[in-house]
């Protein structure tokens, strides 16, 4: 894969879990909300698992995780039915086989 991010941060929530009825059968995609600190900023970054093995370990962490993230970045985009406006997101995909989920354990600053 020549496009690829690796992130680690906090999760903000618990995982969000949403199913898409498909042709065969319904597709579960896992999204999650990592938040990234520096001593300058602060950074928030979706999360969308279409793989089941990270689905399964994603769906296993809980809001104040440190997490370990490794996908491709990829940007959607959409015209708002209400304002006819464009718009999109950039977000972390990762696509069965192309990346992966790890916890790195609860946060300290979670705990305080």
């Amino acid at each position: 894969m020549t496009n690829r991010v690796t992130i680690t941060g906090t999760l903000v929530d618990d995982p969000k879990i949403r199913s898409f009825e498909q042709k065969g059968g319904t597709i579960e995609i896992v999204s999650l909300w990592l938040e990234v600190k520096d001593e300058h900023r602060t950074d928030r970054f979706t999360v969308e698992i279409d793989d089941g093995k990270a689905a399964t370990a994603a769906k296993a962490m809980t809001k104040g995780v440190t997490a370990e993230v490794s996908g491709k970045l990829r940007h959607d985009r959409w015209k708002d039915k209400g304002t006819g406006r464009w718009t999109g997101k950039v977000f972390v995909a990762i696509d069965p086989g192309e990346g992966a989920i790890k916890s790195l354990g609860k946060s300290t600053a979670a705990a305080a």
